[in-house]
């Protein structure tokens, strides 16, 4: 049982084009093999960018909510959050967006289908440095407070922390 249906794109028929999930538009093998080094190089990207954007995120969500729950000053208010992700986020982002597609890609086996983006693994590296985010941001900013710096310097201090861990 086949896993894909492929057509040639210039001597194929019609039918067998409308039937296939992937058409070969020169009607050559090599670009089979092509195409599946290019969506291995995607779907690294692609995990990549969710590895690196998911903890900052999350992290920011849960400065917001912690000071909330502990009656607190929000240490980053939504105005910094939105610098934080317009400057940092856009252009680290495009980076890993973009990178090269490794060398050793199609050594590789192939992943099982249905096989989730997230797993259990990358979960738990989501849950860990968000907590850690919340804990240097959220400290420090408390630290900046107790050490008699000004609510606006304290701040700073909260976002630096982002700005330098996302860097």
């Amino acid at each position: 049982q086949a896993d894909i249906g492929i057509a040639m794109g210039l001597g194929g028929t019609e039918v067998a084009k409308d039937a296939a999930e992937m058409v070969l538009t020169d009607d050559d093998f090599a670009a089979i093999e092509a195409a599946v080094e290019e969506g291995r190089g995607v779907y690294d990207n692609l995990v990549k960018f969710i590895t690196w954007t998911l903890p900052t995120n999350f992290g920011e969500g849960l400065v917001i909510v912690a000071a909330i729950l502990a009656g607190a000053t929000l240490p980053i208010t939504p105005l910094q959050i939105l610098w934080i992700n317009m400057t940092t986020a856009v252009f680290l982002g495009l980076m890993l967006a973009f990178e090269p597609i490794e060398h050793a890609v199609m050594r590789r086996p192939p992943r099982p289908p249905g096989t989730p983006i997230l797993d259990a693994a990358l979960i738990w590296r989501i849950v860990l440095v968000s907590l850690l985010l919340l804990a240097g941001s959220f400290g420090l900013f408390l630290r900046a407070l107790a050490q008699g710096n000004s609510l606006a310097e304290a701040r700073t201090v909260a976002v630096n922390v982002f700005v330098v861990v996302e860097g």
